[in-house]
């Protein structure tokens, strides 16, 4: 496919707030539509898990049925020892959506970077977004710079940051970047097929120093977490096998859910998660999604949705501001603003359950965080 003397739209990012957003302006008849994608994929996760009703963004997307076919594992709810020391259920027995999933979240990235690219979608693949610049009466200059190394310059009529937490095309456009928190999670995988693992339920279970997350994968493997703070982590060396195993026996719970499961390697993988909202997500040539515009804490379990819905969205407003030949109208930004203050109230509140460790400094630099 040639390329245009002008993109209509260049999205920055090919993860799943970038394919939501650029599937969406396809089946709303924008042409011209390209993603950048580094391709550096969605690396280890924590096992990954959306609800029941992602079936309705999903099905909004028209990716319902890819997805299906994709066979991730079903998840039935949630437990969780917060607040005190027994456990606590939140099943889907009755939700009318069924269950969840456990993503499997490479292929699911892949599965929407397919259908993007089937709708007429261009892909660059292996390449990003650099600087990002006014053109005049064109809308907005922009350097990629490709798997050489070398770097080409566009002209789009409107960008998209699907760039992640680092939030590279708002911060270039003068979008300041609000860190309110800085989780970091150590996690392994286990090998469950010398196991009983019947229980298909996520579990969470509040520590001291953080807490613990245990999803299942597919493959028969188990995905452990534990989350904390940088200096908490470096001063107990968690990074370590072996510190980060022996706090994992200490918990009531887990300990159990682990027994008999082998770690499939002591090398474990360490993930920063902030907790970050840009002040504002939105100008007259560009618009911020998924964790570019406000990253929440993995503990909500919002991040996959809050991507697919803002690329619901911003499609909407952009094939409008296409279609008029005006700009982005500016309600989208104050959309998200407002949902992630309502996350913060929320967060506020689920912490604040927790009142065992009063002294532990983890729970208290999580009690009414404010924006």
């Amino acid at each position: 496919m040639s390329e245009p003397a002008v993109w209509n739209v260049v999205v920055a990012g090919g993860g799943v707030a970038g394919c939501a957003t650029a599937i969406g302006l396809a089946r709303r008849g924008v042409d011209g539509v390209c993603i950048v994608d580094p391709g550096t994929g969605a690396g280890p996760r924590l096992g990954e898990t959306i609800p029941p009703d992602a079936r309705l963004v999903l099905n909004d997307l028209g990716v319902w049925g890819p997805f299906l076919e994709q066979k991730h594992e079903r998840c039935l709810g949630s437990c969780s020892a917060w607040g005190g020391p027994e456990l606590g259920y939140n099943d889907f027995l009755l939700n009318p959506y069924g269950g969840g999933w456990h993503l499997d979240r490479a292929a699911f990235e892949k599965m929407l970077r397919d259908q993007a690219v089937s709708l007429g979608i261009v892909l660059l693949a292996q390449a990003k977004v650099g600087t990002v610049a006014l053109d005049g009466d064109l809308g907005l200059s922009v350097g990629v710079t490709g798997p050489t190394a070398s770097t080409r310059q566009f002209s789009a009529r409107y960008v998209v940051d699907a760039t992640g937490c680092r939030s590279g095309v708002a911060r270039q456009a003068g979008a300041r970047l609000r860190v309110l928190d800085r989780l970091t999670f150590i996690y392994g995988f286990f090998d469950t097929s010398g196991a009983d693992m019947g229980s298909k339920l996520t579990l969470l279970e509040a520590d001291e120093l953080g807490w613990w997350y245990a999803a299942r994968l597919p493959g028969q493997r188990l995905a452990v977490a534990f989350a904390s703070d940088p200096d908490i982590v470096r001063d107990r060396k968690f990074t370590l096998g072996r510190d980060w195993l022996e706090r994992l026996s200490k918990t009531q719970h887990l300990a159990a859910r682990v027994q008999g499961c082998r770690l499939q390697s002591e090398a474990l993988t360490v993930r920063v998660a902030p907790t970050t909202c840009l002040d504002h997500v939105s100008a007259s040539r560009w618009l911020a999604v998924g964790d570019a515009a406000a990253a929440c804490d993995p503990i909500s379990s919002q991040g996959i949705v809050n991507a697919l819905e803002d690329g619901l969205r911003a499609s909407d407003v952009i094939a409008s501001a296409v279609k008029a030949g005006r700009t982005i109208d500016p309600t989208y930004s104050d959309g998200v603003i407002r949902r992630f203050a309502d996350y913060i109230d929320n967060r506020n509140y689920f912490y604040g359950m927790e009142r065992r460790w009063r002294e532990s400094q983890f729970w208290r630099r999580r009690r009414n965080v404010t924006l």
